[in-house]
């Protein structure tokens, strides 16, 4: 784990910080795929007042502390293999956030960049964002160890691991499924035919009854999950079993499988 290290550039009152981190990996793409959830890279971010799905907001003390002020910026992102971006922006400051993956030296490859005012707020507020990126990235790798015992069956009871797959996937289709009338066989067959160029398609199902969710890696069966009356099912053969009007949403990614679960 290398140190981070930092170097400021004044001119005209507009102050630039960039910072770099490396951490050691063992567990190849998969583990850049915990930086693609958003709310993990937010949660790291120190003084943070509140966030929606498109803004944060960040507490800073001014004059010795005795003031504070509250920046809010605009957040976007942009991922793909083995690097995400996230940007947070205002009028007169933005601060960037690069991920990317070093396969060849099995290290992640953290970069910040600030540029704007309020520099020694910032300053330290950034060294600390990068800090807990690191601290959190490694509690969580830790745990995936302690789970490596689970199939993939098991993990999609898990909303948080559905929270990571639906965050590392799109919605390409959403819409009613009455199985009373429809074979959900032909359904899955023609949702993995229509999405074929994805590696990765997850359909989730659900009424007030019952839900399902199943997971396919290039149009393969990798996982099942289903509750019904109270009780889960993880084979195959229960997929048979559901019966009734479904809300269906169906998720896919691009990215590698191994990237994604």
């Amino acid at each position: 784990m290398g140190e981070a290290y930092i170097w400021e550039n004044y001119k005209e009152k507009i102050m630039t910080i960039r910072l770099a981190e490396e951490i050691a990996m063992d567990d190849e793409e998969s583990g850049v795929v915990w930086f693609y959830d958003k709310k993990n890279v937010i949660g790291s971010l120190p003084n943070l007042v509140g966030f929606t799905e498109d803004k944060v907001r960040l507490r800073i003390k001014r004059f010795f502390f005795f003031l504070e002020k509250t920046l809010e910026y605009e957040l976007t992102s942009t991922f793909g293999e083995g690097y995400v971006q996230y940007k947070f922006e205002t009028v007169d400051s933005s601060i960037a956030l690069l991920v990317t993956l070093n396969k060849d030296k099995k290290r992640i490859l953290l970069s910040l960049v600030y540029s704007g005012k309020y520099e020694n707020q910032m300053s330290r507020l950034l060294k600390e964002f990068m800090t807990n990126l690191k601290i959190k990235y490694l509690e969580q790798k830790q745990k995936m160890v302690s789970t490596a015992g689970e199939t993939i069956s098991s993990k999609l009871a898990s909303l948080s691991f559905i929270a990571k797959l639906v965050s590392t996937s799109m919605l390409v289709y959403s819409d009613k499924l009455d199985l009373s009338k429809t074979d959900i066989s032909l359904f899955i067959e023609e949702t993995l035919r229509k999405f074929s160029r994805y590696p990765v398609t997850y359909i989730l199902g659900f009424n007030d009854e019952a839900v399902f969710r199943l997971l396919f890696v290039n149009g393969e069966l990798k996982g099942v999950y289903i509750r019904m009356s109270g009780k889960e099912f993880y084979s195959e053969e229960a997929v048979s079993k559901l019966n009734g009007l479904f809300n269906v949403s169906v998720y896919a990614s691009l990215l590698r499988p191994e990237m994604v679960i």
